[in-house]
């Protein structure tokens, strides 16, 4: 962070934008003068693999499949690129199926902000690997689950490990050949059964040049807002590691255990941008039925949607939740009755980091 305040074109609106949008969250701020410093934004939601607990390949109806168009993105970072800190190309897809992320990435660091992304890295054309290197892209997250094909494909169902081994080898020679400094980061997904290849997979990933990231699994994505966890970690009881380090719940979990997270962040320094432009209250949300507002009508700015009337709303209600007003039970009223799911995080518990 300190980095990215302190150098860059941009540097006195994202330094200013990031103070002011401190003040406001810690007062509880619901129509915001600052921008969000963070961007989740989608180039695609669609997807090559199968994994069991991602809704993207299970449910092909809740919400429309496409690639962003790189005019909305510069529509986009047009507004708000000045005041962005990081940009996540990433979300619910794929981010190489669009064939414009080379230029997303380029246009993002005209705007001195950190990019990144995650991929499951199967599908790298030469001059994809080569076109985002040149684009200048700080840091690619890669998820493999494992050192053996057996153990890889149980969770990343449709995937090749030598392929996407290949692959970041692929990667490897183009930052050596562009200089750049980008980060490779080798993020392993600690389950019961692939536990046993940690310790390999984390030789491997020093061997290659990547950092190693075992992470604890989370509950089934796309309904973590939509099911209390009790229920939610019952679904996925049968991936729990025997290594207790990466559970992140506990197994004895009870019907009304909430959530650990105590706040939210997202409603006030994080802006999530599907593919056509839908806004999502956060990365949680697969359904297209909760979102927002939508950056694709002619008439919405940027700012527009960041104070839409869900957003306000939204605000009021975690603000009140945090406060103990009194105004809480009339505010849960008015988000049910608006359709609003941010009422489920003062029933369930915030969305975990």
């Amino acid at each position: 962070m300190e980095n990215v305040l302190t150098s860059g074109n941009y540097r006195r609106k994202k330094i200013s934008n990031f103070l002011l949008n401190q003040v406001e969250i810690k007062i509880g701020r619901t129509r915001l003068l600052s921008y969000p410093y963070i961007l989740i934004l989608d180039p695609s939601n669609i997807c090559n693999l199968q994994c069991p607990l991602c809704p993207s390949w299970q449910d092909t109806t809740s919400r429309p499949k496409g690639k962003m168009d790189i005019h909305l993105f510069r529509k986009i970072m047009a507004e708000a690129g000045p005041y962005i800190i990081t940009v996540n190309l990433c979300n619910w897809g794929e981010p190489f199926l669009n064939p414009d992320l080379s230029e997303m990435i380029a246009v993002a660091k005209r705007y001195s902000i950190v990019t990144g992304l995650s991929t499951n890295l199967n599908y790298l054309p030469d001059d994809a690997a080569e076109q985002v290197m040149d684009a200048g892209i700080d840091i690619i997250v890669i998820s493999l689950d494992g050192i053996t094909q057996e153990t890889y494909s149980k969770y990343r169902q449709g995937g090749e490990l030598q392929k996407v081994l290949a692959n970041i080898e692929k990667l490897n020679y183009f930052k050596r050949r562009s200089g750049n400094k980008t980060t490779l980061a080798w993020q392993f997904l600690v389950n019961k059964y692939n536990e046993k290849e940690l310790e390999g997979a984390e030789a491997l990933a020093v061997k290659m040049g990547m950092h190693f990231l075992p992470s604890a699994m989370r509950s089934s994505m796309g309904k973590e807002l939509i099911l209390p966890l009790y229920e939610r970690v019952q679904e996925m009881k049968d991936w729990f590691p025997e290594n207790r380090t990466y559970r992140k719940y506990p197994s004895d979990i009870r019907p009304e255990t909430k959530t650990s997270q105590q706040t939210c962040k997202w409603l006030w320094n994080s802006m999530v941008i599907n593919w056509d432009g839908s806004v999502a209250p956060c990365c949680g949300i697969f359904e297209e039925k909760w979102d927002f507002t939508n950056l694709s009508q002619k008439a919405a700015t940027f700012h527009q949607a960041w104070n839409s009337p869900h957003y306000r709303l939204a605000r009021k209600l975690v603000s009140a939740y945090l406060k103990k007003s009194d105004k809480l039970p009339k505010l849960i009223h008015n988000a049910e009755a608006e359709g609003l799911i941010c009422r489920n995080c003062i029933k369930y518990g915030f969305l975990e980091d």
